[in-house]
């Protein structure tokens, strides 16, 4: 499962371009719409989880699921524009299924550990100390992100790539953008 992260990439820079108050989206922000997508496809994955065990309850669809997949590597991307390195350069790719609630916490945790890196980053901005949040660990932290979502998508039978470009599309049509992928 080759993903191609340069077309993400170009996709990403034009909409941003005609997204309003883009300008104000700066390495916080992005950080937080990551942690908002992958908590978001942690709710989504639970409630699939849920349909498919038989446990009464709110349910969502595998397609729900690939929406959520698709809007969280569109995050990361975003993420890895902010910090200027290209996602697709630091990409390795899974060889074989993991289970499916196994790699779906350790995407959570990655991303918990990316938050906090982040943070620190932003304390350190600020002229305060900083412990560990360097740019270089960030951007490794947001490699592992990557990896662990691709190998959810792969422990969930989604084809990444085009839930990514689902997503992406669905998006700019409900905000009435012009930038398809």
């Amino acid at each position: 499962m080759k993903i191609d992260f340069s077309n993400l990439r170009a996709a990403n820079i034009a909409r941003q371009a005609e997204w309003p108050g883009n300008d104000k989206a700066d390495l916080g922000f992005r950080a937080l719409e990551v942690a908002d997508e992958a908590g978001e496809l942690m709710g989504a994955l639970k409630k699939l989880a849920r349909a498919q065990r038989g446990i009464a309850g709110n349910t969502l669809s595998l397609q729900d699921e690939a929406d959520a997949t698709g809007d969280t590597a569109i995050a990361l991307d975003l993420l890895a524009i902010e910090l200027g390195f290209n996602l697709g350069e630091r990409t390795i790719y899974p060889s074989k299924p993991l289970p499916v609630i196994e790699v779906a916490l350790m995407l959570d945790a990655t991303v918990g550990d990316l938050s906090g890196q982040i943070a620190d980053r932003l304390q350190e901005l600020r002229g305060e100390e900083s412990a560990y949040g360097t740019e270089q660990m960030i951007c490794s932290c947001a490699a592992r992100a990557i990896f662990w979502l691709m190998c959810l998508a792969q422990a969930l039978g989604v084809d990444l790539e085009t839930a990514i470009t689902t997503k992406f599309n669905k998006t700019s049509e409900k905000y009435g953008m012009a930038t398809r992928l």
